[in-house]
């Protein structure tokens, strides 16, 4: 019994320490005009948390406790053809097919697509972000891994490489009569 429970075990662990293979998407690179990567670990994670940047967002020390990682590949190209967007959604389809990933969106295009997954955690919590986004001449996946809240990814604002997620403006309709003042 005890070796069946193991044997189990052993197969189920696997699953989730499974990380995404970028070989395929770093290859990319050598034919994309521009390219950026981003590849954090714990380490450097554990370094920008104790970084105090002014502009940093308050929390984003207490966020990058629970990240394991953050991982950015953006490519963009010269013309549309010049990678084989088959290959990017048959890496999707790879990730995808370990059965621990969610869809949040799935938006499909004539020409490309983008897909917002959320990692299924041991404890029923949220594991990881990944989005893989695929248009003619450009393609960018992020991958965040680590227990988070997705209404703390605004707290990634301050650290290098990636993009300032901030809540939309308001628009006033009205305007105030010329001379009134409050």
């Amino acid at each position: 019994m005890k070796r069946l429970c193991l044997g189990a075990l052993a197969a189920v662990l696997p699953l989730w320490a499974q990380t995404i293979d970028y070989s395929f998407l770093d290859k990319l690179a050598e034919k994309a005009r521009e390219s950026a990567v981003v590849n954090l670990g714990p380490e450097q994670l554990t370094l920008l948390g104790g970084m105090k940047p002014k502009d940093a967002a308050a929390g984003t020390e207490e966020l990058v406790k629970h990240l394991k990682a953050l991982q950015v590949r953006s490519y963009e190209f010269d013309a549309p053809g010049q990678y084989d967007m088959e290959q990017v959604r048959a890496f999707r389809d790879k990730v995808t097919s370990q059965g621990i990933w969610v869809s949040l969106v799935s938006v499909k295009e004539r020409d490309g697509f983008t897909d917002i997954l959320v990692k299924k955690g041991p404890d029923g919590k949220s594991a990881g972000l990944l989005i893989i986004a695929a248009e003619p001449k450009e393609v960018s996946v992020v991958h965040i891994d680590g227990t988070l809240d997705l209404s703390a990814l605004r707290h990634l604002r301050g650290i290098p490489g990636v993009p300032e997620i901030s809540q939309p403006q308001k628009k006033s309709s009205e305007t105030p009569p010329k001379g009134k003042e409050d």
